[in-house]
C-alpha cells in the first residue's frame, strides 16, 4: 500500500496538510508518541502522534528524528484541546520534505492501522486467491478437454509464457523446443520428459511458482496414462499382426481388431513394413503423420508393422519416415486380404533393404512367384529342402568336395556346361563328371525341369539361413 493509498481510503476522511513523496510504499504504520521515536522504527513506516511529546520537544527536533529514523509520513490525531492544525508542526514537516496529514478526532489511530493492515492483507493473500482461481480454471478447462494441448494451453495462460512439452521424442504445444529452457518432470517420478517455457523458470515469480505447481501434476499424469495407452495399443497391434503372419483369424475378428485400434476404413487397408536403425523414430514419425488418421504400429522383430486404411495416409506416412528408412508397402483392399498385404510388405522390405537405404518398394514391384514362396516357406517345405540337400552336404564334409556350389552354378546358369565350367574353373568333362555323381547321390535327374525347380528353391532356402546343416 502506497501513502496516496492510505491517504485516500474510505471512511478515514485524512486531510493532508503537506504533500511529500506520496508514492512510496508503506512497511507499517506506527502510532508513537514517545521520544526519540527513533527507537521503534526501522523505515518506511507512517508514524502517528497526538503530540503527547509536545512542547518538552520542540516540533523541528521531534520531525528530525523521524526523517533520521526513515519515517515517510507523519499523522497528527486531533483532539480535543488540539482541534486546529499544529502550525510549528507543519513548518518542520515541510522542512524535511515530509509528508503531514490530520487525522479527525472521530477516527482513532487503530481504525488508520486496520486499514493498512486489511489493504496489506489483500496483497498478502492475491498470490493465494490466485493460486486457488488457477486451480479451478484448470480443472475446469480439463472437465472440457483433458488433452495435453489443453493442458499445456491453460498452463501457458497461467504462466504468462509459452510451455511445450518433450515427451518420449514428440514434441507437444509447440513446433519447436529449441532454445527454450527445460523444466524437468522427475520431480513427479515423470522420467524422459520435460516442460521446456521460453522464460527461464530460474527468473519465476512465487505466483507463476505457484501456477507451476498446480499445472506440472496434471501434465505428469496426463503423460503417463498416454503411455499406458500407447502400451495397450502396443499389445494390441503386434496381436493383430500375430493373426495376420499365423493366419490364425477370421474376418470379422481382425475387423473388431482394426475398429478398436480406431481404424474404421474397411475396404482400403493396407500394411507398411519399415526398417530403421532408430525403430522408435519410425513410431514417432508414424503417428505424426497419420495424426487423427486411421493407423496403427508396433515394433516386430527387426522392423515396423503399420496398418493403415486409405492409400493417402500411407503416402504421408511414408513421405515423413526418418531419412534412410527402407519400407515395403503391401497392397490395399479388403480386412481378408490384409494377410496377403502383410507377406507383400513384409518380402518388398527384404528386397528395399537390398536395394539400399530409403528405398520404398510396393507390391506392384513384386514379380517372382518364386521368391514369394521362398519367404513364405512353411516348415514341412523348408525340411523338405534341408532333405534334399543333406547327402550332397554330408559328401562335400567327408570329402572336401564342392557338389553343392558345383549344383548352385550349374542351376544359375540355367545348365550350361560351358558356362558353368568356365565359372567353376573346371574343364567341362569334369562338371559332367560331378553332375552324374549329384545325381547318383540324390536320385535326382538334372534333366528334369521339376528336380531343378526343388534343388533351386532349396538352395534358395539354405541362402536364407533357412535350413539346417
Amino acid at each position: 500500500m502506497k501513502v496516496s493509498e492510505l491517504l485516500a481510503a474510505p471512511g478515514l476522511s485524512l486531510t493532508i496538510a503537506f504533500s511529500g513523496d506520496v508514492d512510496v510504499e508503506i512497511e507499517w504504520v506506527h502510532a508513537v508518541d514517545r521520544f526519540p521515536a527513533s527507537e521503534f522504527m526501522s523505515g518506511g513506516e507512517v508514524a502517528l502522534t497526538s503530540g503527547q511529546w509536545w512542547p518538552a520537544v520542540a516540533a523541528e527536533v521531534y520531525v528530525q528524528d523521524l526523517v533520521e529514523a526513515g519515517v515517510i509520513a507523519l499523522g497528527f490525531g486531533l483532539t480535543k484541546t488540539i482541534t486546529d492544525l499544529p502550525s510549528q508542526l507543519l513548518a518542520a514537516c515541510e522542512a524535511q520534505g515530509l509528508t503531514f496529514f490530520l487525522v479527525p478526532i472521530e477516527v482513532p489511530f487503530i481504525r488508520v492501522i486496520k486499514t493498512f493492515v486489511q489493504a496489506e492483507r489483500r496483497t498478502w493473500e492475491r498470490p493465494l486467491r490466485r493460486h486457488l482461481d488457477y486451480y479451478r480454471t484448470f480443472v475446469a478447462a480439463l472437465r472440457e478437454d483433458r488433452s495435453l494441448a489443453s493442458m499445456l494451453s491453460s498452463l501457458s495462460s497461467g504462466l504468462g509464457t509459452t510451455v511445450g512439452l518433450v515427451a518420449d521424442r514428440e514434441v507437444s504445444g509447440v513446433a519447436s523446443v529449441e532454445g527454450m529452457h527445460p523444466i524437468p518432470l522427475a520431480s513427479e517420478g515423470v522420467i524422459d520428459a520435460e516442460l521446456f517455457s521460453e522464460a527461464d523458470p530460474a527468473n519465476f515469480s512465487v505466483e507463476q511458482q505457484a501456477v507451476l505447481s498446480v499445472g506440472v501434476p496434471f501434465i505428469a499424469l496426463e503423460v503417463e496414462r498416454i503411455r499406458s495407452v500407447k502400451r495397450t495399443v502396443d499389445g494390441y497391434t503386434r496381436e493383430l499382426f500375430t493373426w495376420l503372419r499365423s493366419d490364425d483369424h477370421d474376418v470379422v475378428t481382425v475387423l473388431a481388431r482394426l475398429r478398436s485400434l480406431g481404424i474404421e476404413g474397411a475396404s482400403d487397408l493396407a500394411v507398411l513394413s519399415v526398417w530403421h536403425a532408430d525403430p522408435d523414430a519410425v513410431l514417432v514419425a508414424v503417428r505424426r503423420e497419420a495424426g487423427s488418421s486411421a493407423a496403427a504400429a508396433a515394433r516386430f522383430d527387426d522392423a515396423v508393422l503399420v496398418c493403415v486404411a486409405g492409400a493417402d495416409v500411407a503416402d504421408r506416412i511414408v513421405a515423413g519416415l526418418p531419412r534412410g528408412a527402407s519400407t515395403g508397402r503391401g497392397s490395399s483392399g479388403a480386412a481378408d486380404r490384409l494377410r496377403l498385404s502383410l507377406i507383400q510388405a513384409e518380402h518388398a522390405l527384404s528386397l528395399a533393404r537390398r536395394a539400399g537405404p530409403g528405398m520404398v518398394i510396393g507390391a506392384d514391384e513384386l514379380n517372382s512367384p518364386s521368391t514369394i514362396m521362398y519367404s513364405e516357406a512353411s516348415d514341412l517345405i523348408r525340411e523338405t529342402g534341408a532333405a534334399l540337400l543333406r547327402p550332397l552336404r554330408e559328401y562335400d564334409e567327408a570329402r572336401g568336395g564342392q557338389l553343392l556350389h558345383t549344383l548352385e552354378v550349374f542351376l544359375r546358369t540355367g545348365g550350361r556346361l560351358s558356362v558353368a565350367a568356365n565359372e567353376l574353373y573346371v574343364h567341362p568333362n569334369t562338371l559332367r563328371h560331378r553332375v552324374q555323381l549329384i545325381e547318383d547321390i540324390t536320385g535326382r535327374n538334372l534333366d528334369s525341369t521339376r528336380d531343378r525347380t526343388d534343388f533351386d528353391l532349396a538352395i534358395a532356402l539354405a541362402d536364407r539361413g533357412g535350413l539346417e546343416g
